[in-house]
């Protein structure tokens, strides 16, 4: 597996990465990890192979490798059958030269939406027309090589054919979800007291806090409602480089006292997060899937979540969350509110058909279709 960034730093592809990673071990496989050298290491689950690497200093916490170093050295000894890249970006480069050095399956997981990302951290000004364009052109080049790209919702597929990606095989493959781990039995009375919020209305919104995520279309729905709504709190779990700007906006829309900005909640804490508030919503409109959708889904908590992209492949409208624009986040957030108990059940059911096994098993098949892939190229 390679992935862009690793621990301490959390977004969504590491999730996804380390999901996969623990439910192909427990079906008898053996993974090793290749990431850019953070500075500071924690301790993980897997081996890990760190390369050098140089901050990207316009997105905090992100790192970029600037050499293979021992890279194939180490990978010849480990002898892999099957290369995974979660990043697009060096690490993606980078899995791609090592499978073609070692004659061995490449497989890519388009994690990220990066023609979108690219205009919030660029450390040089430019038309956002012109930079989407040069993104587009890169993805095309790179993304026709993989023997597999694996995409985790269909309207990602979709788009990616619609903007001219020609790739040799696409599989969706969603991230699973421990259905065990996030589940309603999660639930604590006293969980929310922690944050002064007990005997509140609690709405949870958790993600990277980075412009991209849209936590001030949140934001703004609360001010709206909570004129009506006195007891209503918004819990933010999560921390990122736009978490200064939030605050900020929170303050100035006169809401300080209604938003609790948690900061990062530990693996451990976030299933009690879940299934202790009433709803979540998202309204990022740069998710590929939206992991955190599923996860509050298991843990019986409906969503509210904006009509885009991944999203709404898996909130239905009334059945386990509620839809929205833009501009109607406050009137999809109060109808949520109204259901939430009625739909607990459907949240659960709906989560289960993307279980850890279920996905993990169609990983496993999708490994094989890329070394028949490769064979065939040959």
């Amino acid at each position: 597996m390679f992935v862009d960034s690793f621990r301490p730093t959390v977004d969504g592809a590491i999730v996804a990465m380390e999901t996969a990673a623990a439910g192909l071990e427990k079906r008898g496989h053996q993974i090793v990890i290749l990431a850019p050298d953070q500075g500071v290491r924690q301790e993980a689950r897997w081996p890990v192979h760190y390369l050098p690497s140089r901050e990207y200093k316009p997105y905090p916490g992100y790192r970029y490798a600037i050499s293979p170093s021992d890279m194939l050295e180490f990978l010849r000894k480990e002898r892999p059958d099957v290369i995974h890249s979660h990043g697009i970006a060096s690490m993606g480069i980078l899995s791609l030269t090592a499978a073609r050095a070692l004659k061995i399956p490449h497989v890519l997981t388009f994690h990220t939406m990066a023609n979108e990302a690219i205009k919030y951290y660029l450390p040089f000004r430019m038309r956002h027309d012109i930079i989407e364009g040069l993104v587009w052109i890169y993805l095309r080049n790179l993304l026709k090589r993989p023997e597999v790209v694996i995409v985790p919702s269909a309207p990602i597929r979709q788009e990616l054919e619609a903007n001219g990606i020609d790739m040799k095989v696409c599989e969706v493959v969603p991230t699973g979800i421990d259905c065990t781990r996030f589940s309603p039995d999660r639930y604590d009375k006293d969980y929310l007291k922690k944050f002064g919020l007990d005997g509140k209305r609690v709405i949870l919104h958790v993600g990277r806090l980075s412009k991209e995520k849209r936590l001030d279309i949140v934001l703004g729905a609360l001010a709206q409602i909570s004129k009506s709504q006195p007891d209503l709190r918004l819990l933010v779990a999560g921390h990122g480089p736009a978490a200064d700007e939030y605050k900020k906006l929170a303050k100035d829309l006169g809401i300080s006292d209604k938003v609790v900005f948690a900061g990062f909640l530990p693996d451990d804490e976030l299933p009690a997060a879940y299934a202790s508030c009433e709803i979540m919503v998202i309204a990022s409109t740069f998710e590929t899937q939206g992991i955190v959708v599923l996860e509050a889904l298991a843990s019986g908590t409906p969503v509210a979540g904006i009509r885009y992209r991944a999203i709404p492949e898996f909130i239905e409208e009334g059945k386990n969350g509620c839809l929205f624009d833009e501009e109607t986040c406050a009137e999809a957030i109060q109808r949520c509110l109204l259901r939430s108990d009625s739909m607990m059940i459907n949240a659960v059911s709906s989560a289960r058909k993307y279980s850890v096994e279920a996905c993990t098993a169609k990983l496993e098949e999708t490994y094989k279709l890329a070394e028949k892939t490769l064979q065939n190229s040959k």
